[in-house]
This record gives C-alpha cells, sequence and structure tokens, in this order.
C-alpha cells in the first residue's frame, strides 16, 4: 500500500461481496413487513469485521426467509378471509329436508298442485319460522270504528287494511268475485270506494302507499301496482304505477324505495320510479305462494302448497332451493290431496 493513501476506500473483496449481497438482500424484503429490520440487521452483520463470512450468510438468509414468510403468511390470511366471507353455509329449516328442484311437468308438481297442507313463512329472530297457513292470517281485522257490510268477508275473502293521516284503507280481494278499496274516515263515518281492483296488500314506501292488485284466473293473468294519492275526505286520486305483466301471488317490502313481488311468472323488484326488473323465473303458479320474507342477508323465503323455497342472492341472480317436510319425502296424489306416505311405502 502507497503512502499517503487512505486505505479505508480500500475494501477486501470479500467484504464487497458480501456488501453486494446485502443489498439485493434488502431490496427483496422491502416487499415483506420485514424489511425496515432486515436492512438493519443485514448492514450491521456485513460491516462487522469480526463476524465470519458463514455467520454473515446465515444471518442474511434467515432474514431473508422470514421476510418471504411473513409475506406469504398475510397474504393466505387476506385470503382465506374472502374465502370464508363468500362461503356461508345456510342451514335447512329445522324439521325440513332438500328436495330436488322438480321440473315444471313433474309428477311431483302435479301432486303438490292438490296438496291441503299450505306453508306460510314468517321471521324469527334473522331466521325463518315455518307453520301451516290459514285463512285468518289473509283476513286482516277492521278497526272497531268501521261497521260496514261492503268490507266484510266470507269464507274465502281475503282482506287486509293500513292506516294513513286521515282514516283507514281497507281492500278486499275475493278472486274471480271481485274486490274492491274502500277509504274509511278515523271516526269510521264517512267513507268511499276508490278502485274496483282486487287487493293483495298495501305497502308504504317513500313516495306513499301503494296497493299490490292482480288476478290469475283461467286464461285471465294480470296485476299492476297502484299508487295512492294524499287526499281528504276520501279525496284521494289513484293511478297505475307499473304493470306487473301477471298476477301477484306474495309480495315483500324490500326498502323504501322498493318491493319485491312473486307473480305467476317470476320474482321482480318495482321501484317507486315505477321500474320494473325481472329478477327470477320460477315455476310455482299452481302452488300458490302465500308468504314470502327477506332476511337482512338478501335470502327471501317461499311459503306455498306442500314446499317452501329459498332464493339466495348470487352474482347471476339467485340460487333456488326446495324444501319438504321430512316426514314427508315421499308423496302422492290420493283423493284429490298430495297425501305424504310413510318410509317403505
Amino acid at each position: 500500500m502507497q503512502a499517503g493513501k487512505n486505505p479505508s476506500f480500500i475494501l477486501p473483496m470479500d467484504v464487497r461481496r458480501k456488501q453486494q449481497l446485502c443489498y439485493h438482500v434488502v431490496l427483496l424484503t422491502q416487499t415483506g413487513l420485514a424489511a425496515v429490520s432486515a436492512h438493519v440487521i443485514s448492514t450491521v452483520g456485513c460491516f462487522l469485521g469480526n463476524i465470519s463470512n458463514v455467520i454473515a450468510m446465515k444471518i442474511l438468509l434467515t432474514i431473508f426467509l422470514l421476510a418471504i414468510c411473513s409475506s406469504c403468511a398475510d397474504y393466505v390470511t387476506s385470503q382465506t378471509k374472502t374465502v370464508s366471507s363468500e362461503s356461508v353455509i345456510l342451514s335447512v329449516p329445522e324439521g325440513w329436508v332438500l328436495y330436488p328442484s322438480p321440473a315444471a311437468d313433474s309428477s311431483a308438481l302435479q301432486c303438490a298442485n292438490y296438496s291441503r297442507r299450505e306453508w306460510k313463512v314468517e321471521p324469527s329472530e334473522s331466521k325463518v319460522k315455518i307453520r301451516l297457513d290459514k285463512l285468518q292470517d289473509h283476513q286482516a281485522s277492521l278497526p272497531a270504528i268501521i261497521n260496514s257490510r261492503s268490507v266484510a268477508v266470507g269464507t274465502k275473502g281475503y282482506r287486509s287494511v293500513e292506516q294513513v293521516d286521515d282514516g283507514w284503507l281497507v281492500g278486499l280481494d275475493v278472486g274471480e268475485f271481485g274486490g274492491g278499496l274502500w277509504w274509511f274516515s278515523s271516526d269510521g263515518k264517512s267513507s268511499k270506494k276508490l278502485s274496483e281492483d282486487r287487493i293483495k296488500g298495501f305497502a308504504k314506501t317513500s313516495t306513499g302507499v301503494f296497493a299490490v292488485t292482480g288476478l290469475a284466473h283461467l286464461s285471465f293473468d294480470d296485476g299492476k301496482i297502484l299508487q295512492i294519492g294524499n287526499g281528504t275526505a276520501g279525496n284521494r286520486k289513484i293511478q297505475t304505477l307499473a304493470d306487473l305483466g301477471s298476477a301477484p301471488q306474495a309480495f315483500v317490502v324490500e326498502s323504501s324505495d322498493s318491493l319485491l313481488i312473486l307473480t305467476t311468472r317470476g320474482l321482480v323488484r318495482v321501484k317507486t320510479s315505477g321500474i320494473t326488473e325481472q329478477l327470477l323465473a320460477t315455476k310455482y303458479q299452481q302452488l300458490y305462494p302465500n308468504s314470502m320474507i327477506l332476511l337482512s342477508s338478501g335470502v327471501i323465503y317461499v311459503g306455498m302448497r306442500h314446499f317452501v323455497t329459498r332464493l339466495t342472492p348470487t352474482e347471476n341472480g339467485y340460487k333456488e332451493e326446495w324444501f319438504i317436510p321430512d316426514n314427508c319425502t315421499q308423496f302422492r296424489e290420493r283423493d284429490y290431496d298430495c297425501i305424504c306416505l310413510s318410509k317403505g311405502k
């Protein structure tokens, strides 16, 4: 070494190699969670003159592997969370079992059409409660102050009642025999018939009260949504908001701005703007759905003759599942009824 030269700028070959190695390791480990600590430790390890090449390499290799493992662990954790959130498995309602989706012209649906057991679905603590449907479920009680034979119902008529700011709205649906919509004052002394339509039910929305109406009988199949305007003394304007294209069988309020309606042809969304969206084609027409509920998860349950179905939202629409009581997995038509058979028969 020449005199006067500063030897601190000339490094031995093994030290320079270690510096180059350190540089590349730091670049690699910066993509992991241990980037900062790897940089510090590797730098210290490279410039400590009393550490051998073997020990330095071991330290660097350990840091490199830890950085990679840390990064991989984060990736795996994130992927696991994604999978678990997308693979929520809904349980089968207690006392019921899955049933293969029947074809539209199957003997199963033909038998179910005759069934005298109709199932009603109700919400129960974020789940579904299933029980036998009763006529009384569709005959809303009149307020005590209303005493009018005009809105009396017999053994087959359905009645809906909705309170409004100046009284009550009462709707009747007696199928092919008629129906109607009435307004009654708060004291029950005044009344006015507003429409001849068959009223399936009322829904309160952000733009007022809607009435779901329609009829499916023989070759006739029609349905619509009426918007009931505000007014005094029964002077309310009734106008058609949307044409459903077929008769409604059950419905549920989806939000303050939309309804989900099950018609004889399928599931339809109706917005307060009057826009309709066809969501799913169904084959429930001859099973006469009587009720449907919407859970907070977006899952829909439908009650009808013999079966209950569940519609689970998917990216492309809905996944449809059919359920039947666990004591009725085999059945056949007999005496104009769909009879459950004991196992082995």
